[in-house]
């Protein structure tokens, strides 16, 4: 937001100046080239125009500026476009107002972001429409048809490469009725993702991002350590209140990617919470006029470090809202109308084109289930992608999930839970991959907030009592980093991801394990299969299973207690062992017979600590849901694209 441009444009008009074409000259999004934007029906396309690349539709509308209050470009004006597919589906995707198209607030540039599905020509009609509140409506008859309504034509994409960055390649991640999510033309997915911090847009590079106050004055993320890791070709942008650059931001998110994090949990609003310096609007006040104008600057900074993020294939976790009594009803005082219609919309207009991105309602909600089915209802009718929805517990308090099991509208979880004590952290997994089961909608397991934090200190300890048990349990993990000062820093201060290396190490070695050795979207827990291990204060072993093809078994103490019960089965089975804290398989392959109880035994080295035995039967032939993996040899699955690209692992 640049006021003194918008009162220097306003004063011109006044006065009788030109300011301006009737063109604006307008970015295109991906190729990184200007062209102008000329007043016609016909919008210009952008992007690379390839299946589940972001593609921008930009159309010449009704000049505004982003401070207008009658008509409000935000909320008196409706962009919809219906895409045809070339199967004859069709989806209706929300546009916005976007200035100028090159990030400034005064402009005739109206657009939509989409990213297409199917190879082979698509038709698409705009809707355009003007009214009171009319952008807020599901109605598809209010309004009033304007300027470009009416406007279509047709495109035509083709086939995504193997060569394509990120989740470009394997396309939307999707809830696919089971407990974990899939890639659309890709491999299933475990998360192994950071829930801190959780202002991760209070950055110093960003327009009109101020302190209001909050819990620590006056500060801004610089995430000075991670400039080095920007490279040259990477997207940057400077703020034009401080000068700051986004090469930390960006930065950051290189070495998260490199270090294998797939996830990163923010809010885009904490107004009234904690930190109190992210909002996506032009003021910070608490008024009607500050909540229905958006600053378009700041939201196309936002955009850029979010399509950073999907290029380095790293999952958005949206957090819409904070626990805190002011944040939760800073938007219609908790309710569902106008504000939050529209805070609702713009991030799904924007941002809906990611490709691996979750909804979650609220960090630790207090919302009534009545709001949240309402909430949940009003972001689904819009979210054409259908990404997968969750709301944040409070501390082991399960009582909005008991209500909300079966709900066809949520789709995962997101638990913050205690696991300072070894037994809760698996067994909360175990129960509610059970009870949604039984109710007919699985939900997607996700761990989201430890409540004993991740520090550079504990590292092993999590890796015992969390990380393993939640993984074998057959769910997934973000980590909380606690409150902490610098430089170590935390939920709200946190500025160096290499604080917690040692962690981001051994969720990648975990996850790997599973991603190369394991058909884990067709196994289950069953630690009862294994009887008589050292139980010291790590707690009983963990066993994973499909039975007749696989078992992976995690045993916190590897002394050489411990029988794996293989009664069910029969014939020769390989075993090995595989080191968590070095991510590799130790010591020689040996042959068991099943039909019997079979020891465990002792690992080639380091009998005290855990260790991971892969048992897999000898020259089995194991049956992969078609689509979504190959077998390598007789032990090594390694999901894989339809397209027989080669799968690096992410």
């Amino acid at each position: 937001m640049r006021y003194l441009g918008i009162l220097i444009i306003l004063l011109s008009m006044a006065i009788g100046l030109t300011i301006r074409s009737a063109g604006a000259i307008i970015e295109d999004e991906n190729q990184q080239q200007t062209r102008p934007l000329v007043v016609t029906n016909e919008p210009l396309i952008t992007g690379t125009q390839q299946k589940w690349h972001p593609l921008t539709l930009s159309f010449a509308g009704p000049s505004a500026t982003e401070a207008d209050v009658y008509p409000n470009p935000f909320l008196d004006y409706r962009l919809n476009v219906v895409f045809t597919a070339p199967s004859g589906d069709q989806v209706l995707v929300p546009g916005f107002f976007d200035g100028d198209g090159q990030g400034n607030g005064v402009g005739n540039v109206w657009r939509v972001r989409f990213a297409p599905d199917e190879v082979g020509e698509w038709l698409y009609e705009a809707s355009f429409v003007t009214g009171l509140n009319v952008a807020v409506s599901l109605d598809p008859n209010v309004g009033k048809e304007t300027s470009f309504d009416g406007s279509n034509g047709r495109f035509t994409i083709t086939a995504q490469t193997c060569a394509d960055d990120g989740f470009l390649k394997w396309g939307q991640l999707e809830y696919v009725g089971g407990h974990y999510l899939k890639f659309n033309d890709g491999p299933y997915w475990i998360k192994g993702g950071t829930n801190s911090p959780e202002n991760l847009l209070a950055y110093v590079g960003f327009d009109n991002t101020v302190s209001q106050g909050g819990v620590q004055p006056d500060f801004l993320h610089e995430y000075g350590p991670h400039v080095a890791h920007w490279q040259p070709g990477d997207p940057n942008f400077v703020s034009a209140d401080t000068g700051k650059d986004a090469k930390g931001l960006i930065g950051a998110l290189n070495y998260l990617s490199a270090k294998h994090v797939n996830s990163i949990y923010f809010l885009p609003m904490n107004l009234g919470g904690d930190g109190q310096e992210v909002y996506p609007y032009i003021s910070a006040l608490n008024t009607y006029g500050a909540k229905t104008h958006f600053d378009i600057s700041k939201l196309n900074q936002w955009n850029i470090v979010f399509d950073h993020a999907q290029r380095k294939g790293i999952a958005l976790h949206v957090v819409l809202s904070e626990t805190e009594f002011e944040n939760e009803r800073w938007l219609d005082d908790g309710k569902l109308e106008n504000e939050r219609k529209l805070f609702y919309r713009e991030m799904i207009a924007r941002f809906g084109y990611i490709l691996a991105l979750k909804w979650n309602l609220g960090e630790e909600n207090d919302y009534s289930v009545s709001n949240l089915e309402a909430f949940a209802a009003y972001i689904q009718a819009l979210d054409w992608a259908k990404h997968p929805l969750a709301v944040h517990t409070h501390l082991d308090d399960v009582s909005d999930y008991e209500v909300l099991l079966g709900n066809g509208r949520f789709t995962n979880t997101s638990f913050q839970y205690d696991n300072f004590d070894p037994l809760v952290t698996n067994s909360l997994v175990e129960q509610w991959r059970i009870n949604s089961a039984q109710s007919n909608q699985a939900w997607v397991l996700d761990m989201d907030e430890n409540f004993d934090s991740l520090t550079n200190a504990n590292e092993p300890t999590l890796r015992k009592n969390t990380l393993y048990p939640i993984y074998f349990s057959g769910g997934n993990v973000e980590w909380y980093m606690g409150y902490h000062n610098l430089p170590l820093g935390g939920d709200l201060r946190l500025e160096d991801f290499s604080t917690r290396k040692q962690m981001w190490d051994y969720t990648w070695s975990a996850r790997k394990f599973m991603l190369e050795h394991l058909p884990f979207w067709e196994m289950s827990p069953n630690d009862g299969l294994l009887v008589d291990e050292t139980i010291e204060k790590w707690g009983e072993g963990h066993v994973f299973a499909k039975q007749g093809e696989v078992y992976a078994v995690y045993v916190p103490v590897a002394d050489g207690n411990g029988r794996l019960d293989l009664r069910a089965e029969s014939g020769s089975w390989d075993k090995r062992w595989y080191d968590p804290r070095t991510g590799q398989f130790e010591g020689d392959l040996t042959t068991i017979t099943a039909g019997q109880f079979v020891s465990v035994g002792l690992p080639p080295t380091a009998a005290t600590e855990d260790w991971v035995i892969l048992v897999q039967k000898v020259n089995s032939s194991p049956s992969i849901a078609s689509g979504t993996g190959a077998t390598f040899g007789n032990d090594l699955y390694l999901p894989v694209m339809m397209t027989s690209c080669p799968s690096p692992i992410q």
